[in-house]
């Protein structure tokens, strides 16, 4: 039912994830109506949305929806909300989350980070003393999670809560779309 007629070649699919057909611009805006477009109340969709960032931002990868179901069903947020929130972590943004996490986890256990971060690092190297690397992506992966949790959420809930008002506005302005019965006789 929901299916496209014609099935898309697997590298058009995987060049417009990284490129959107529509452009960045109208893919954002579609992004924000699915959000807003959520069932629940502005604090759960944020609260949601703002569990799958954080745990995008932790280096366990295969792991992110589990943590973000988790920390949503805690924090009484929305769970699909939070498996949207976990796209945040894509092929495009994992080097930089990455990088940042591992510079910020460096810096709290007072370590000499190697080289630019965790791409340059050689397998040798990995094997030898994964710890060196481990541990500071783990530590830097639940800082930057702890701090953009409160920052993704104070920015989305406004906008969720004026999004929603805005909708049901217009719900009670148009009959049709309230789903008010038509008059009889056309």
């Amino acid at each position: 039912m929901f299916r496209r007629r014609e099935k898309r070649p697997f590298a058009k699919a995987v060049k417009e994830t990284f490129w959107p057909r529509m452009g960045w611009r109208r893919a954002s805006r579609y992004w924000m109506h699915r959000v807003g477009r959520v069932p629940g109340t502005p604090y759960g969709i944020a609260a949601g949305f703002a569990s799958g960032v954080a745990m995008a931002m932790t280096p366990f990868m295969g792991v992110h929806f589990p943590l973000s179901i988790a920390l949503a069903w805690l924090l009484r947020g929305s769970i699909a909300a939070s498996l949207l929130g976990t796209l945040f972590g894509n092929p495009v943004t994992w080097p930089f989350i990455w990088l940042a996490t591992y510079r910020l986890g460096c810096f709290a256990l007072h370590m000499h980070p190697h080289g630019d971060g965790p791409m340059e690092l050689s397998w040798s190297v990995l094997r030898h003393s994964a710890w060196q690397v481990v541990a500071p992506m783990t530590v830097g992966g639940f800082l930057s999670a702890a701090l953009t949790w409160p920052l993704v959420f104070l920015v989305l809930r406004p906008v969720i809560a004026r999004y929603k008002h805005h909708r049901i506005a217009a719900s009670h302005q148009h009959p049709v779309l309230a789903h008010e019965p038509r008059p009889a006789g056309d």
